[in-house]
């Protein structure tokens, strides 16, 4: 399980370091084996462990690419990704075009998402959180039924 912010940077050659604290579940769980991809809602990539990869892909080849928003869905994800392996100090090098993508420059910031991870920009993370904040707080936010029965 992956949770937590981590603030990264990314080297010169687009290379970033996945914390120490996931190397080893990556490596017994995924052989050490990364998939990169855009997220399709925001501007920030997707991070999956192959294994967690391939449960994802079976599920996108299963969608009826006859319905325009599914095909869509499998063209921005699958379409955009990329296979990483860490290497010997624990970095992955995400694309350049991945990185144009997410406007990823030196400053990153890794957010876990249980199977997966969420890659931002650190500026562009911090605008995201301000707004999903003032968004929380707002009188006419719309509490999803799902939320209703999550006490936190």
């Amino acid at each position: 399980m992956f949770r937590g912010i981590t603030n990264l940077n990314i080297d010169t050659k687009g290379r970033l370091a996945i914390p120490s604290r996931y190397r080893d579940v990556i490596t017994t769980e995924a052989s050490g084996h990364i998939v990169v991809t855009v997220d399709h809602t925001d501007r920030c990539l997707l991070v999956y462990p192959m294994n967690e990869w391939i449960d994802l892909e079976q599920k996108l080849m299963k969608l009826n690419n006859m319905h325009r928003r599914a095909r869509n869905v499998q063209r921005l994800i699958l379409g955009h990704a990329h296979e990483c392996d860490l290497d010997s100090q624990g970095r992955i090098l995400v694309p350049a075009p991945l990185r144009e993508y997410a406007g990823l420059a030196k400053k990153a910031v890794l957010v876990g998402q249980m199977k997966k991870f969420e890659l931002w920009d650190a500026e562009a993370w911090q605008k995201q959180t301000e707004a999903m904040i003032e968004e929380a707080r707002s009188d006419d936010f719309d509490m999803d039924e799902s939320l209703n029965q999550v006490s936190i």
